[in-house]
């Protein structure tokens, strides 16, 4: 599914933030956390907040999670 870059990259940095090591969240987090930001200074709807943006998300990352661990599951099944 082609996405929007900005998208992309938010949805990428979540992912990121929950598989990544206990020791990396608070980089992660901060990286998305940039991210969320620089989307909503763009937004004609000044009043959003992170979370009411990542609420909006939830559907799209669900469907962006579920393929990246279908491609994980395929990929650690070649290597078998």
């Amino acid at each position: 599914m082609s996405r929007n870059p900005e998208l992309e990259a938010i949805l990428e940095a979540r992912y990121s933030l929950e598989t990544c090591e206990p020791k990396q969240k608070t980089e992660r987090r901060a990286q998305l956390d940039a991210l969320l930001d620089a989307s909503l200074s763009k937004s004609a709807r000044r009043n959003l907040s992170r979370r009411q943006l990542i609420e909006i998300l939830a559907e799209p990352y669900q469907e962006f999670k579920r393929v990246r661990q279908d491609e994980e599951r395929t990929k650690l099944s070649r290597l078998r």
